[in-house]
């Protein structure tokens, strides 16, 4: 298959890049990840492109290193960062499922999780047999260098691996507030669903009052000072925080919480780095993902996650575009 951009996508990006040397903001750019700072070579035509300039960042077949990571002044404190896996200490990761289970397969059947060039870093949820969605900052490079694996509780072994053919990454998403902090990878070969790999449900619009707790799942760090992700599968219960209380508690850190998020917290029960793009369910219907929060199950900061809910259409349109 040809991932080549097409002559009028060539010409469309040109046309942005000149408009862009116009208004003065031609120089390469350096691609911005949820708290970390990947220094690359601009890449308008190559890593990744604009589609209709509005809501989507396609993410193509390029190949590219494996992204290094510096912290950002304005998120330093934030764990939110991709980069986790089994085989490296976090030393110069900050340091979030805490106090969580071990739960079955079949507990979370829509929970999967994100390899880049066979290293752990994220959590994700399955949509459909195609379709998986994760946290836009978790997206560290083109999709050819990806692997998901579902179907199993073990986050190195089992289930059904899959390579990814596409990325559809939120264009709205900025690194400094963490709003529209979402991505959707499109599988290689559909899934072949079972007692452990199910589809969630998405929330509906109609939905006014969201449930008071949920179950958030992953295999990220277990403590703030933990060095190394989970084998197996780990899940946690908590509880939602009204938005105008969690703003307080965030007071003095620079961090607005915005209608497009969801406040969770349990006392000592928090997700943690390396659960990032993972799923906040509740009866089966996904109601968050995974986005940021400082520290890992700390008292006065509770974990935010993207509200499901305001992003129905566009996770929609998404899967019947492409």
């Amino acid at each position: 298959m040809d991932c080549r951009p097409t002559g009028s996508v060539i010409g469309i990006a040109v046309f942005a890049w000149l408009w862009l040397l116009a208004a003065g903001r031609g120089q390469p750019q350096s691609l911005t990840l949820g708290g970390y700072q990947q220094y690359q070579q601009t890449a308008t035509l190559g890593g990744y492109f604009l589609d209709n300039g509005t809501h989507y960042l396609l993410y193509e077949r390029p190949r590219v290193t494996r992204p290094s990571f510096l912290p950002l002044s304005h998120f330093g404190n934030i764990s939110s960062n991709p980069g986790v896996n089994a085989l490296e200490t976090l030393d110069y990761l900050p340091t979030r499922i805490v106090n969580g289970k071990r739960i079955k397969c079949s507990r979370a059947p829509y929970q999967c999780a994100i390899s880049y060039q066979k290293y752990f870093i994220c959590g994700c949820v399955i949509l459909n047999r195609s379709w998986i969605l994760t946290a836009h900052h978790c997206i560290v490079g083109a999709a050819g260098n990806y692997q998901v694996r579902a179907g199993t509780s073990q986050q190195r072994r089992g289930g059904q691996l899959r390579n990814v053919k596409k990325i559809v990454a939120h264009a709205g998403y900025s690194d400094y507030t963490m709003r529209n902090d979402l991505a959707m990878m499109k599988l290689s070969k559909p899934l072949k669903y079972n007692r452990c790999l199910k589809p969630v449900r998405l929330p509906s619009r109609k939905i006014r009052r969201f449930p008071r707790c949920y179950l958030v799942s992953g295999w990220g760090l277990t403590s703030a000072n933990a060095q190394n992700v989970q084998r197996y599968l780990r899940g946690v219960r908590v509880c939602k925080v009204r938005r105008g209380k969690c703003q307080k508690k965030y007071k003095g850190t620079g961090v607005k919480i915005y209608k497009d998020m969801i406040c969770a917290a349990s006392p000592g029960k928090d997700s943690c780095s390396g659960d990032s793009g993972g799923p906040l369910v509740h009866g089966n219907i996904l109601y968050g993902v995974v986005s940021f929060g400082i520290g890992c199950a700390n008292r006065k900061y509770p974990g935010v996650y993207v509200n499901v809910k305001r992003y129905v259409p566009w996770i929609k349109k998404v899967m019947r575009k492409y």
